[in-house]
């Protein structure tokens, strides 16, 4: 079996701006951080363009999915070099920019190995202002990378699979002004579970653990950075679902 796929889409929008862009003038206690909003702030609008293509086969599939949106009007929140009530000023303010990326990745399950599972995708965005300053609060490139395996045992376990991701999200350098860097860091986390008989009863049994090394890290985005609380540390979910 094997497929080409390509498709192409432009979409028009805007949207008017909300009450906490137009009349915000405080500490937002959720973000540690004194908002201002914007009264003069006008209708955004924006032409996005998207892009997919695909290519698969039995056992290899492998993709690219872009976008391009230019926005005029662009309403969007910016760190200033301002401190009030002990918190740095954020205000809304109104530029034109576009922002642009994509989603790039494979998927291979090699015949006969059908049980096995490697899967690899790279995420980017970038955002800059008409004037070329690069907008604030762009998430930065991430890279996964899955290993993932299936099985049966018998006749009491089904569907099993065990999974290992290593999850690296790059540096973000391309900042706006008075807004600061972040490092990069590399997260690992393993699942495993199944469907599992014993006599009579039936049931669904998973174990997930993120962030498996217990790394200290940051995301660009977390809206503690400036108070320098790392992100969640090692993560464990156990999950147990009877069928009845």
């Amino acid at each position: 079996m094997r497929s080409n796929y390509n498709k192409n889409k432009c979409c028009f929008g805007f949207r008017a701006p909300n009450l906490a862009e137009l009349s915000s003038n405080g500490v937002h206690h959720g973000t540690n951080r004194f908002e201002k909003g914007n009264s003069d702030l006008v209708n955004e609008k924006n032409v996005q363009l998207d892009l997919s293509l695909e290519y698969k086969t039995e056992h290899f599939e492998v993709f690219a999915n872009g976008f391009y949106n230019h926005l005029n009007d662009y309403i969007f929140i910016t760190p200033t070099d301002e401190i009030e009530d002990g918190e740095q000023v954020f205000t809304y303010i109104q530029e034109n920019a576009k922002l642009y990326g994509g989603e790039f990745g494979f998927h291979l399950h090699p015949h006969p190995q059908d049980w096995l599972h490697l899967e690899s995708t790279f995420e980017t965005v970038i955002g800059k202002q008409k004037n070329g300053d690069y907008l604030p609060l762009i998430p930065a490139n991430t890279w996964r990378n899955t290993f993932r395996t299936e099985f049966n045992y018998k006749d009491w376990l089904t569907q099993g699979y065990t999974s290992i991701t290593l999850e690296s999200t790059f540096s973000q350098e391309n900042v706006s002004s008075f807004e600061t860097p972040t490092s990069n860091y590399n997260l690992l986390n393993f699942a495993l579970g199944g469907d599992v008989s014993i006599r009579n009863v039936k049931f669904t049994g998973s174990l997930s653990v993120n962030n498996l090394l217990n790394k200290k890290y940051i995301n660009h985005l977390s809206r503690l950075k400036n108070d320098g609380i790392f992100n969640q540390g090692r993560n464990v979910v156990l999950g147990i679902n009877v069928h009845i």
